[in-house]
């Protein structure tokens, strides 16, 4: 490199083509006029300061980094695209070797403060992944593209879970200027209606919804014009379906088997208590995945609650048809509870041609009276012990009987709470479903 009185002259290594530094070529050149008259990057480009600058504006999701369902928190990766006109960055491509585009660093020239309102990130307006240029034409439009990462806070409506729909809104506006120094509009381009999202396993947007619109706030005199995207997601609910959904249908099934199951079986209770630890896994599974919120009941929650009540009652019935089937059978039953008791009828005993033959009459009876004192008392000892114990086997059967009885009007009653909170879960979801 040889410096001739403050020029230089370059030596090409293929060809020795020598050039002065005042000989750019013609589009270096114009981005050096440009960019040494253009002045402050504070001060919106325009001639006049009355005009406000119109800026067209969309966003396209590409991926659904994650969502935070705990949290409410969704973070989108998606293309961003803003299309302005500045007036410090006209030319006429005669003048400069017929030049109609060039390209420039973002932070070299005014840029938009469009911002995600519901943004939880913090620190610049832009969460650039990349560092970009932008596109600038001979009539001063400027192109921006951009592949930013933006995270919202999404609140959940979960009444429809694991078959829910979340609409999530993002907000887009400029920060610092009103509508009278900066208007947002939406195009209808190509790549602004491009679909570029993909499923990622557990959500997949379907619809997505834009609309502009004018904010006067508090603080200023004149609105702020906002683009509001809408996002629709579907969760992908196959995997709670088959996993949590499917098991709890037939440990419900469970909870009638409790009381087909014979006293005498001796897995009464045990079946009834694991069914109850069955159901408060399953609802642990699905609350682990469910935000903290009072606002919304998940119909799946509901369906949990009634069934763990039902369960721990068809326990607590399983230990009170235990104790009757088990009871003392000294005791009687109770009267009021007679009525429950299914009693089997048995043949009438026939008496034999020996006994009829056998049988005293009037005057016989009195000379065996006379005659057979002693023994007559003894056989009335007798016949009285087994009074006593067919007493105690009539009562023994009572008790189970009862037993039994209630053993079927429990599985009816639990039968129908089931059955009752099963046309509740379906009703519910017919009236919230979208």
């Amino acid at each position: 490199m040889i410096f001739l009185k403050n020029k230089y002259l370059c030596v090409h290594a293929t060809n020795d083509t020598y050039w002065a530094a005042n000989d750019l070529p013609d589009e270096k050149r114009l981005v050096q006029q440009l960019i040494s008259r253009y002045g402050s990057k504070s001060v919106r480009p325009v001639l006049e300061p009355k005009n406000p600058v119109d800026v067209a504006f969309s966003f396209n999701p590409s991926i659904l980094s994650y969502f935070n369902e705990q949290d409410q928190h969704l973070s989108i990766v998606g293309s961003l695209f803003m299309g302005w006109v500045d007036q410090m960055l006209v030319w006429n491509p005669d003048d400069h070797g017929g030049v109609e585009r060039i390209s420039l660093r973002a932070d070299e020239i005014w840029l938009p403060d469009i911002v995600s309102y519901e943004r939880l990130t913090t620190g610049e307006s832009r969460t650039n992944l990349f560092e970009t240029y932008v596109i600038v034409n001979s009539t001063g439009y400027v192109t921006y593209y951009d592949l930013s990462e933006i995270t919202v806070y999404c609140r959940l409506k979960l009444t429809l879970f694991p078959l829910d729909i979340q609409a999530c809104p993002f907000k887009f506006g400029s920060y610092n200027y009103d509508s009278e120094q900066l208007v947002l509009s939406y195009p209808n381009t190509s790549f602004s209606i491009e679909k570029l999202y993909s499923s990622n396993g557990v959500w997949q947007l379907d619809v997505s919804t834009v609309e502009v619109k004018e904010t006067l706030y508090l603080c200023c005199e004149a609105p702020y014009v906002e683009i509001i995207y809408t996002f629709s997601l579907t969760r992908i609910g196959n995997f709670y379906l088959y996993s949590i959904c499917l098991p709890c249908g037939l440990l419900s099934m469970l909870n009638i088997a409790v009381f087909v199951m014979h006293p005498n079986s001796g897995e009464k209770v045990t079946l009834s208590v694991n069914n109850v630890l069955a159901f408060v896994l399953f609802q642990q599974l699905v609350l682990e995945s469910m935000p903290r919120s009072g606002i919304d009941t998940p119909i799946i929650v509901v369906f949990f609650s009634a069934m763990i009540t039902i369960s721990c009652l068809t326990v607590l019935g399983t230990a009170v048809v235990l104790r009757l089937y088990h009871h003392d059978p000294k005791k009687p039953v109770p009267r009021m509870f007679t009525r429950l008791i299914v009693r089997r009828k048995t043949p009438n005993r026939h008496l034999s041609k020996e006994d009829e033959s056998l049988k005293p009459g009037i005057s016989n009876v009195s000379e065996s009276n006379s005659t057979n004192e002693v023994t007559t008392k003894a056989a009335d000892n007798q016949n009285g012990g087994i009074s006593d114990n067919s007493n105690v086997k009539d009562s023994d059967n009572d008790w189970k009987n009862l037993a039994l009885a209630l053993d079927k009007i429990l599985l009816f009653m639990a039968l129908f709470a089931m059955l009752l909170t099963v046309l509740y879960c379906i009703v519910s979801f017919w009236y919230y479903l979208p």
